[in-house]
C-alpha cells in the first residue's frame, strides 16, 4: 500500500467520524431557524390589508364553454373543478392541461396598472398588499428561471407583474406579501393534487385523483417550490409570506416543512410565516413555530386567540374573479369583519379578484372606497389597538389604546338604540371625555352599579354602519388581553 493510499484512508476514516458531528450541527442549525421569533407586531398592528388571487383563472372567470363550473364558487380552482365528467385525462378531473394551457396565449392584462392597484389599498386604508405570485395551477406572476409557466415565457404580456407591484407597495409605504403554493401544483410533475373523487363530486366515496408518489412530490418540492421562494425573496423583499396547506398530507413531512422554513429564516430573518405552510396538521411542534396563524376561508372567531392571527375574508363567493356570481357583501358586513376581527386581536385580508383584463370589478372599487371612507375618520380605532377585557356587547364591539395623553376606549356601535342608552357591563369607571369620533359631540356619561351608562345626543346612528364613541381615561381602566 503507497503512503498516497495510507493518507486517503487516513482522511476517509476522519470524515467518517466527523459525520455524526456534521449532522448535529445540521440538526442544531435547523432548530436555530425553526425557533427563530421575528417581529411580528407590526402585523398585528396593520389590522388591514388586500389579498388579490390573479393569475390565468381570471380570464374564464368562473365559466367555461357557457356552464359555470365548480363544486363550489372558487373560480381559481376551475383546472380541477367538478362539472365535466368528460373530462377525466392524466387521472385528474376538470379540464385537461393541454385545453387549460390556451389560457396562456390569452393572458395579456392590458388594464393592470400596479400604482392603481396598491394606491387604491392605501385609499381603503389598507397596511399591506398579498398577491397570488403562484396559485395552485402553477402558473407563476414573475420571470422564474426554474419554469418557464410563467408570464413572461409563456405569456404575451411579458411583464413581471410582481416587480411592479413592489415598486408602487414601496411608493406608498405599503407592506408586501405572497401567497405561494407550495404543496399543490398541478401545472408542474410531482406538485400535489386536490385529493377529491372524480365525476360524482360525492364526499362519501374514496378520492380517485392520482397523487405523486413520495419520491415525485419531494423532488418537486426541493427543484420546483424551494427555489422558487428563493427567487421571491432574493428578487422582491416580502415582508411575509402566506403558504397555502388546510389538510393532513402524508407528502408534507416534517422535514420538508423544516426545509421551507429555514429556507425563508435563513434568507429573509425578518419575513412572517403562517400557519397554513402546513404545521397545523402536519408538523411535530404545530403552530408555534410560525409567525402568524390563519383562519380557514372567511372563517372569523368569536374570541381572542391570544396570538397573531388573521382571516382572509372574500367580496364575493370567489375568490378569483367570477362573473357569474352576484353574491357581492355590502358594506356593513365587510366594515363588521373587520371590527370583529379587530376587537378581538386579529387581522381582516379583504380579497379582491382583478378581471382577465387587470382591472378590478365596479362592484370591488365601490366597496374599497366606501371602506376607505369609513377608515378615514375611523381608522383610529381600528390600527395599533388591542382587545378590551370587558364583556363583548351584543349591541357592538370594543377596542383599546393607550395614546400620549389618555388611554382610550373605542366603541363600536353596531346597532344604535332607541331609547339613546347604552351600558358597557363591569366598568365601573368614568371616562374623563366621551365624545363622537366623527364629529367631536359629546356624549353624555354615568354609573350604575358596576357599569357605565352612555347617553347618546341622538336617537339616529350619525353613521347608519358603524358608529364609533370614544372613551378617555387617564389610565387603562381594564385589563388588556
Amino acid at each position: 500500500m503507497t503512503l498516497f493510499t495510507v493518507m486517503r484512508f487516513y482522511k476517509l476514516l476522519v470524515l467518517m467520524s466527523l459525520l455524526p458531528l456534521f449532522a448535529l450541527i445540521a440538526k442544531a442549525d435547523t432548530a436555530k431557524y425553526i425557533e427563530a421569533k421575528p417581529d411580528n407586531q407590526w402585523f398585528s398592528d396593520a389590522k388591514f390589508g388586500m389579498f388579490i388571487h390573479f393569475g390565468l383563472y381570471s380570464i374564464p372567470a368562473g365559466e367555461w364553454k357557457g356552464e359555470r363550473v365548480g363544486r363550489n364558487w372558487y373560480a381559481e380552482w376551475i383546472r380541477t373543478q367538478q362539472g365535466f365528467p368528460e373530462y377525466n385525462a392524466e387521472g385528474g378531473v376538470g379540464i385537461p392541461r393541454a385545453e387549460y394551457d390556451t389560457l396562456l396565449d390569452q393572458f395579456n392584462p392590458q388594464k393592470f396598472d400596479a400604482d392603481a392597484w396598491i394606491r387604491m389599498a392605501k385609499e381603503a386604508g389598507m397596511k399591506y398588499f398579498l398577491i397570488t405570485a403562484k396559485h395552485h395551477d402553477g402558473f407563476a406572476l414573475w420571470p422564474s428561471e426554474v419554469s418557464d409557466y410563467n408570464v413572461a415565457d409563456a405569456t404575451p404580456f411579458k411583464r413581471d407583474i410582481l416587480a411592479e407591484l413592489a415598486e408602487a407597495c414601496e411608493k406608498y409605504d405599503i407592506a408586501l406579501g405572497f401567497y405561494y403554493s407550495h404543496w399543490q401544483d398541478w401545472g408542474h410533475p410531482g406538485g400535489a393534487m386536490p385529493p377529491w373523487p372524480t365525476n360524482s363530486g360525492e364526499w362519501d366515496i374514496e378520492p380517485t385523483v392520482e397523487q405523486p408518489s413520495q419520491e415525485d412530490f419531494e423532488k418537486y418540492f426541493r427543484k420546483i417550490s424551494i427555489p422558487q421562494v428563493l427567487e421571491l425573496i432574493e428578487n422582491y423583499q416580502p415582508k411575509f409570506f402566506w403558504f397555502d396547506n388546510w389538510e393532513k398530507s402524508e407528502m408534507l413531512t416534517e422535514e420538508l416543512l423544516n426545509e421551507l422554513i429555514v429556507t425563508v429564516r435563513k434568507h429573509s430573518p425578518e419575513a412572517l410565516i403562517n400557519s397554513r405552510i402546513g404545521t397545523t396538521w402536519n408538523h411535530p411542534k404545530g403552530d408555534a413555530i410560525v409567525d402568524i396563524f390563519s383562519m380557514m376561508d372567511n372563517v372569523f372567531p368569536e374570541k381572542s386567540l391570544g396570538r397573531v392571527w388573521e382571516t382572509s375574508g372574500t367580496m364575493q363567493r370567489s375568490w378569483g374573479y367570477h362573473k357569474l356570481d352576484p353574491a357581492w357583501k355590502p358594506i356593513k358586513q365587510l366594515l363588521r369583519h373587520l371590527v370583529d376581527n379587530t376587537s378581538r386581536g386579529g387581522n381582516y385580508q379583504l380579497n379582491v379578484g382583478p378581471k382577465g383584463d387587470g382591472s378590478f370589478p365596479l362592484p370591488a372599487i365601490r366597496r374599497l372606497r366606501e371602506i376607505g371612507s369609513w377608515m378615514d375618520i375611523n381608522g383610529e380605532a381600528i390600527y395599533e389597538t388591542d382587545p378590551v377585557l370587558l364583556p363583548e356587547p351584543q349591541w357592538g364591539r370594543l377596542t383599546g389604546k393607550q395614546a400620549e395623553d389618555a388611554y382610550r376606549i373605542y366603541v363600536h356601535v353596531y346597532d344604535w338604540p332607541q331609547d339613546r342608552t347604552l351600558a358597557l357591563q363591569e366598568l365601573s369607571s368614568l371616562p374623563q371625555n366621551a365624545y363622537l369620533l366623527e364629529s367631536g359631540y359629546p356624549v353624555g356619561s354615568g354609573l350604575k352599579g358596576s357599569n357605565l351608562k352612555l347617553e347618546l345626543p341622538v336617537d339616529v346612528a350619525p353613521d347608519e354602519r358603524i358608529t364609533v364613541i370614544v372613551l378617555e381615561f387617564d389610565e387603562n381602566p381594564v385589563e388588556i388581553k
